[in-house]
């Protein structure tokens, strides 16, 4: 009996140990997020050199000479008193400071303007937009902007992500707005998305993908039967299903699939 109360003593120890950690690391994170705010950056020191396109900029805690490179920012160090890189932040031409220099990288695509890739030490990768809100924290693995971008992706403002080797898309001010949790993801047009799924083909675990059809909600549409993607255009597409896989002598093939027209409310005509 006496052991059980000892153990059961350890236990409660245990627990409030962990507690008390918890309790500890929140009361860092709370620190950091209130020196981070405290020591935020609004102005370089410094003035514009048209003539040479830089910034220059007399404070030694920062690069002096901060180059645009005929872009409408600049990214910029901040230095520790050996002059090594602290931090990345991004300014404009006017010394504001756009991205505070937190980041281990930031990226400039000349294709988006009004929002940045900014990244962690453990490259993840986030979203900071023109007016220096950090509208997603570094948390993706890969974010499509600029040439990785589609047209229709620009054009409804949302943004696909990936995450964990799943793909999702999220919107400008950073909600999301599909889950990263779909193989692959390919507009269709409007509200409506085709979504990748894999389907193993043999016991060797040779797999195939096929393409299915959902709305933004994630409501399926069409199941994944189709053998790829394909965009809306005047409100109806050809889209061909999949034909079955067969092994011969360790060898996947593929029959012909037959192709329907696939209309912007959902009905499905074979041609």
């Amino acid at each position: 009996m006496k052991s059980i109360r000892n153990i059961f003593f350890l236990l409660l120890l245990a627990m409030l140990g962990c507690q008390n950690d918890k309790k500890e690391n929140l009361k860092i994170e709370k620190s950091v997020e209130r020196n981070s705010e405290e020591n935020k950056i609004v102005q370089l020191k410094g003035h514009y050199n048209a003539e040479e396109d830089i910034w220059e900029n007399p404070d030694p805690a920062f690069d002096n000479r901060i180059s645009f490179d005929k872009r409408l920012y600049a990214t910029f160090y901040k230095l520790d008193q050996e002059g090594e890189i602290l931090g990345v932040g991004l300014i404009n031409k006017k010394g504001n400071v756009i991205a505070q220099p937190i980041y281990s990288s930031v990226t400039i695509d000349s294709l988006q303007n009004d929002i940045f890739q900014v990244g962690n030490s453990q490259n993840k990768y986030g979203l900071v937009n023109k007016e220096g809100v950090e509208i997603s924290k570094p948390q993706f693995d890969f974010i499509y902007l600029g040439k990785d971008m589609d047209s229709l992706e620009t054009e409804l403002g949302i943004i696909k992500v990936s995450k964990n080797g799943k793909k999702g898309y999220i919107n400008r001010k950073g909600e999301v707005v599909i889950p990263a949790q779909y193989y692959n993801l390919s507009l269709m047009g409007k509200n409506l998305v085709m979504f990748e799924k894999t389907f193993p083909t043999n016991q060797e675990g040779s797999v195939s993908t096929r393409w299915g059809i959902m709305d933004f909600n994630q409501k399926v549409i069409k199941d994944a039967i189709f053998g790829y993607p394909d965009k809306l255009k005047n409100g109806k597409v050809t889209l061909v299903v999949a034909g079955n896989t067969y092994t011969d002598k360790g060898n996947t093939y593929a029959t012909p699939g037959e192709a329907y027209t696939f209309y912007e409310d959902g009905r499905m005509e074979k041609q």
